[in-house]
C-alpha cells in the first residue's frame, strides 16, 4: 500500500519567521538601492555645484567659510566623483564601498552645513539626504546571517 504524495504547500515571503527571512533580504537590498541611487543623485549635485564654482558662474555666490570659491569647486568636484564611484560600487554589492559611501556622505553634510548661511534650503535638503543614505547604508548593509 502506497500514500499518496503530499502536495507542495506555498511558501509566502510572510511565513518566515527567522530574522533572515526573504521579506529582511528584500528590504535589505531595496534599502541599500535607494540609498546607492540618492548617492548618486547627491553626488552629481556635488560635482554641477563644483564646476558652477569653478567657472565663476552666477549660480553660486563667493561667500564661503573659509578659503575661496575655487576651493570648494574643486573640492565639491573631486567630492562628487568619489561619491559617483562609491554609489555604483554600492549598487553592485561592494563592501568596501558602504564605507567610502558613509565617509564621503558624512563629510559632504558638514560641508554643506558651511553653506547654510547662503542658501539654507539647498544645504537642509542635501544634509537630509545625507542623513537618508546613511541609515539607508549602516543599517540595511549588514551581512546576511548565516543558515
Amino acid at each position: 500500500m502506497s500514500t499518496p504524495p503530499i502536495p507542495p504547500v506555498p511558501m509566502t515571503p510572510m511565513d518566515y519567521d527567522s530574522p533572515d527571512s526573504l521579506r529582511d533580504n528584500m528590504e535589505r537590498a531595496t534599502w541599500l538601492e535607494f540609498a546607492a541611487i540618492l548617492l548618486f543623485l547627491v553626488g552629481l549635485f556635488n560635482v554641477s555645484d563644483g564646476l558652477a564654482a569653478l567657472r565663476d558662474s552666477q549660480y553660486v555666490v563667493n561667500q564661503v567659510l573659509f578659503s575661496n570659491l575655487h576651493a570648494w569647486g574643486w573640492f565639491f568636484v573631486i567630492w562628487g566623483i568619489l561619491q559617483l564611484v562609491a554609489a555604483f560600487a554600492v549598487y553592485k554589492g561592494a563592501r568596501w564601498a558602504v564605507v567610502l559611501a558613509v565617509v564621503t556622505v558624512f563629510f559632504n553634510a558638514v560641508a554643506h552645513l558651511s553653506a547654510a548661511k547662503t542658501y539654507p534650503v539647498w544645504s537642509i535638503t542635501i544634509v537630509v539626504l545625507d542623513v537618508v543614505i546613511m541609515y539607508g547604508l549602516v543599517v540595511h548593509s549588514g551581512r546576511k546571517a548565516s543558515t
